[in-house]
């Protein structure tokens, strides 16, 4: 009700109290005191009660406010969906034009150029177009390296248990590179891969990496699946270079592979060579084995340090990690997965250990980790709701099925992602028998 309409009213209340406190002193008979005080009680009942239905038509009001905020709260969340899901949608087509410019074939070869995977996302096509444009096969490589004497062939029947599965697939080149995207927030644009190395058997199955870890790492053969991951990397982040596509790949290194004393100094030599990319190429151990690393592993790591080289730490279990620790030894990323983050940071209240003594907001922990030169990275993300829990930590990367799952570049490796013939003489002479 505008201001003026209360003024108006309550002079009318006055007239009315004026009017009713004569007719007590003309008719009643009353004295003038005793009318006076009648005419003031009331005013003071019109008053009170003017008052008491304008408070009431305020709260009315307010509480229609607070279902219009909320309304538009949820118009807001809707809206930055959309938002989000356009701007993916313009960097999509974007990267598309890129790729069909940085690759168009000739003119001769457009009608036989084979069909590509429509569904794949637009920067797993241009990895697949780069590496398709590298040359042929592993297998030549490994049949030149069996008719020299360097690798003894395995006999398919011979093989009993699953370290013969391992050294099979790495014998016969059934070993493929699967890419995972990593994205900023919020813009979702990808700015990271990670890389998985995975096995097959004679039959096409997938080796799990529950299944050829353990045998690999029984057999001495996790340096060797390890050289080749990276060594595969190594090349494809190479060649994006020369695209100027600045996107840097997460592999991960098993942390006996840190110690052990005949891989890693051949591994070393190799990141030497290749220091140049030490800015794309971050390796990746779990919490566990890099609290629990020995004074020989925690060596290695520095001497990977100390060429430029960054790790990061995954499988996190525990969000109370030791920030100044994780800057000494070289850690730049702390992947935890969105659910342990919101029910451990969130709910639990639990924070990372640091030289700072003030309370510190959940919101305000992601800054905390960057204070020390960490970025955080939500993982295991797969619906949108748990997208908006990350975004009100102030997270800037996540991982997930939600924004891409784990894809092969392509079954047949092609011949500059395939370690070299030198690479294969240095495994201990080659792959160990059985």
């Amino acid at each position: 009700m505008p201001i003026i309409t209360h003024i108006l009213l309550y002079a009318a209340y006055a007239m009315v109290s004026l009017t009713v406190g004569l007719a007590l002193n003309q008719v009643g008979g009353e004295g003038m005191g005793s009318s006076i005080l009648g005419g003031i009680a009331l005013f003071s009942a019109c008053a009170v009660t003017h008052a008491g239905i304008s408070a009431s038509a305020a709260a009315g009001r307010i509480g229609q406010a607070e279902k219009k905020i909320k309304g538009d709260m949820d118009r807001l969340r809707t809206a930055h969906r959309e938002v989000a899901a356009d701007i993916d949608a313009v960097q999509t087509r974007l990267d598309q034009i890129e790729t069909q410019i940085a690759f168009a074939p000739p003119p001769q070869q457009q009608q036989i150029a084979p069909p590509t995977n429509a569904g794949a996302p637009i920067e797993l096509k241009l990895i697949d177009q780069i590496v398709d444009k590298l040359g042929a096969a592993m297998d030549a490589r490994i049949n030149t390296l069996q008719g020299a004497g360097n690798i003894t062939a395995i006999n398919p029947t011979a093989a009993r248990g699953p370290m013969d599965l391992v050294r099979e697939a790495l014998m016969e080149n059934r070993v493929e590179l699967h890419l995972q995207p990593i994205v900023q927030l919020p813009q979702r644009k990808t700015a990271f891969y990670e890389g998985f190395t995975r096995l097959k058997d004679a039959n096409g199955r997938m080796i799990l990496p529950t299944e050829f870890i353990p045998a690999a790492e029984q057999a001495g053969l996790m340096g060797t699946i390890d050289n080749v991951l990276l060594f595969r990397c190594v090349q494809i982040v190479r060649k994006l270079m020369k695209q100027d596509r600045r996107i840097g790949i997460f592999c991960n290194l098993s942390p006996s592979a840190l110690a052990d004393e005949h891989f890693f100094p051949q591994f070393l030599d190799f990141m030497r060579e290749n220091r140049d990319l030490a800015g794309s190429v971050i390796f990746e151990i779990p919490q566990d084995s890099y609290e629990n690393r020995t004074s020989i592993e925690a060596r290695a790591m520095g001497k990977l340090v100390d060429l430029g080289f960054r790790f990061s730490i995954d499988r996190v279990t525990n969000t109370e990690i030791d920030l100044p620790d994780l800057e000494r030894s070289g850690v730049r990323y702390v992947k935890v997965a969105a659910g342990t983050l919101v029910e451990q940071i969130v709910h639990r209240g639990l924070r990372p250990r640091s030289a700072i003594t003030r309370e510190i907001a959940a919101a305000d922990i992601a800054a905390v980790f960057q204070r020390y030169g960490v970025d955080l990275i939500a993982e295991r993300i797969e619906a949108e709701d748990t997208v908006l829990e990350v975004l009100d930590l102030d997270v800037p990367y996540a991982q997930g099925h939600l924004f891409g799952a784990p894809r092969a570049i392509k079954e047949s490796l092609m011949e500059e992602t395939a370690p070299p013939r030198e690479f294969y003489i240095k495994q201990s002479g080659g792959l160990p028998k059985g």
